[in-house]
């Protein structure tokens, strides 16, 4: 399956955990951030995948996503562009190789949360296609994007 996603795309391997947390912790600030310990079991996890985008070796970004085999819709777990590479279309193409992924698995819907706050990354989703199916108000424990609502959005593949 390797082959069908664009180039620079991979699947993630365990031997890239610290720099999958590294970018994580720079997205993110630490009481929101995933933990070495859960990107590690995402990666792991049958249920999902973690897909990373290299350059010269050097991971700059990466997307997990995850599967419930009784349902149609895949869930992009959370998508992080190491803040040094942003603004260069790597978001977009993770997005695309992420619904390459689904298709392949026969999924009919992707499907994210993102804080009400994050605008670049909910101009980025409707760019790509994704459109709010509704607003949670409460999503986060925390002030993520100085919010706790989330948009949850979804795109037909």
């Amino acid at each position: 399956m390797m082959n069908e996603y664009p180039s620079g795309i991979y699947l993630a391997k365990v031997s890239e955990i610290n720099s999958i947390y590294a970018i994580e912790k720079k997205c993110f600030p630490s009481r929101v951030a995933y933990s070495k310990s859960q990107l590690k079991r995402l990666i792991l996890d049958n249920n999902s995948i973690c897909l990373v985008e290299k350059n010269d070796e050097i991971i700059r970004a990466f997307i997990i996503i995850a599967y419930d085999f009784d349902s149609l819709i895949g869930h992009i777990e959370t998508i992080d562009v190491d803040p040094d590479y942003q603004k260069q279309g790597i978001g977009l193409k993770l997005l695309k190789s992420a619904e390459i992924d689904m298709k392949l698995k026969g999924v009919g819907w992707s499907q994210l949360e993102v804080s009400e706050g994050n605008s670049s990354a909910i101009e980025l989703y409707r760019k790509s296609g994704y459109k709010v199916k509704e607003r949670i108000a409460y999503y986060y424990i925390f002030n993520h994007y100085n919010t706790r609502a989330a948009l949850r959005m979804i795109k037909t593949l």
